[in-house]
């Protein structure tokens, strides 16, 4: 069985992880049979994720940001 290409959230949030009191949903919690295990720390699952795209978009069409 192949191992999974796995991203971490938080490669791609805005936020910083140590600050911003997020509750994540680790890798490790899925009990995937084929995940490695440097990547079982890694966000699936976030309830303070901001995309910095989003973030982009809001300050493009926002003048005055």
């Amino acid at each position: 069985m192949k191992s999974m290409n796995t991203l971490n959230m938080c490669d791609f949030c805005s936020l910083e992880r140590s600050e911003c009191g997020a509750e994540p949903v680790l890798a490790v919690l899925l009990k995937l049979k084929n995940l490695e295990p440097e990547h079982s720390e890694s966000v699936v699952a976030c309830d303070k994720y901001i995309s910095p795209v989003d973030v982009l978009k809001e300050r493009f069409h926002d003048p005055s940001l």
